[in-house]
């Protein structure tokens, strides 16, 4: 398992997709690295709201859903993005209660949504890294930040959810 940032978040106005960018923490040999999984709208904006520190007057479902879990008496260990098929990534969200580690099978997005909310780990198995994430250089030097994020998004345009198919 590789632990992961949200490096940005692209909340796409439809039909445009959304895209959340997952890139490797530190400076390993994975660092160079960036993972894009094309996500819904709804769980995009969930997301973004979390990650701005927002909150709404009533509970949203990402929120009711973290409330719930921590009511039981459970939380957040970490969530880790665990396989890809096709162009269909998975992960796993595992849950901690009185010892025991209980696991749950989600979408990325909405692990994603959860982890943010509970300030839990983000991971993704080395495989999945390995097979779909992409070069990219962060080296910024020189570079005004409106430059750095106009030449990401030009990246982010370049690909399509079918750059991510694992070959057998």
């Amino acid at each position: 398992m590789v632990s992961v940032k949200i490096e940005t978040l692209i909340i796409g106005i439809p039909p445009s997709p959304s895209v959340i960018v997952l890139r490797p923490q530190g400076d390993g040999p994975t660092g160079d690295r960036v993972l894009p999984i094309w996500i819904g709208p709804a769980e995009a904006t969930s997301i973004g709201v979390a990650l701005e520190g927002r909150t709404h007057e009533r509970p949203m479902t990402h929120d009711l859903l973290v409330n719930t879990i921590s009511a039981l008496g459970a939380k957040v260990e970490r969530v880790v993005v665990d396989r890809v098929a096709d162009t269909t990534f998975f992960a796993t969200v595992y849950l901690s209660r009185d010892g025991r580690t209980i696991n749950m099978d989600a979408r990325p997005s909405d692990s994603i949504a959860l982890a943010v909310r509970a300030v839990a780990p983000l991971y993704v198995d080395e495989d999945v890294l390995n097979s779909s994430s992409h070069s990219y250089n962060f080296n910024t030097a020189g570079r005004t930040k409106e430059a750095t994020v106009d030449e990401f998004r030009s990246f982010l345009d370049s690909l399509s959810p079918e750059d991510f198919q694992v070959s057998e």
